[in-house]
């Protein structure tokens, strides 16, 4: 029997997001022929991880692709995980060195230029975690880009999007908007109104996926520990951390 990764994210009503995650997860598909690949959502899409969890049996990990973690991390799908002893779930796609990479190559893909003044723009993050992975998402994306980022998210303690925007505008330089999204769609159109001068693509968009995520998917779902129930060895899982 093969294994099964399931590769869990937030539902989208946009045709453009819901092609790119299906990119994404066909990409998955395609390097890891030895595993037994499956698509599931906490919100929005079906079918929900839960359902997933309950219709396929034998060793599975679940991947979260959300950049933080965030509440459905920590409460949906480890919950939807604790339905069975022969699911685990890893660490979620973000914050990570990869996605800092691509969002600079975001950044040159949508012109920014080294004088400009760099914001991280973020969905809503109010869970104390969430928070700090988004802030480590912009320290990150600073040491890869080579100068300061400042953050702004759409909702939460953090300083609100339009608010970041307009304190970077006291740098007299060009404000351009790092979009911390995974897949377009009505985020990402908030985040274009939030008034900056250039706003980048979100990580995955209508061409296919980088390799680097890709790769990152696979690195989660192959780190150790991965494939353990959840109660076993606690190292790398998100219920014991």
């Amino acid at each position: 029997m093969n294994r099964t990764l399931i590769l869990c994210a937030h539902g989208s009503e946009s045709p453009r997001g819901r092609s790119a995650f299906s990119g994404l997860v066909n990409a998955v598909r395609r390097e890891a022929q030895d595993l037994d690949i499956v698509d599931a959502f906490v919100d929005v899409q079906v079918p929900r991880i839960a359902e997933v969890v309950e219709e396929t049996a034998g060793p599975r990990a679940v991947v979260p692709l959300m950049l933080a973690y965030d509440r459905p991390v920590s409460v949906d799908i480890l919950q939807a995980s604790h339905l069975d002893p022969a699911v685990s779930v890893t660490a979620p796609l973000g914050p990570d060195w990869i996605l800092a990479e691509v969002g600079v190559r975001r950044l040159f893909e949508a012109g920014a230029r080294s004088g400009d003044t760099i914001v991280l723009a973020a969905d809503t993050a109010t869970d104390d975690r969430a928070v700090a992975d988004v802030g480590k998402a912009a320290r990150l994306l600073s040491a890869v880009w080579g100068g300061r980022v400042h953050v702004g998210t759409l909702g939460g303690p953090d300083t609100p999007l339009a608010d970041a925007v307009d304190v970077a505008r006291a740098y007299g330089q060009r404000v351009v908007v790092s979009t911390y999204l995974l897949t377009p769609g009505a985020v990402h159109d908030s985040i274009t109104e939030a008034g900056a001068d250039v706003v980048t693509e979100p990580f995955l968009d209508a061409g296919p996926p980088d390799a680097r995520l890709v790769s990152l998917v696979l690195a989660r779902a192959r780190s150790r520990g991965s494939w353990t129930a959840v109660g076993g060895d606690p190292g790398p899982r998100l219920a014991h951390q």
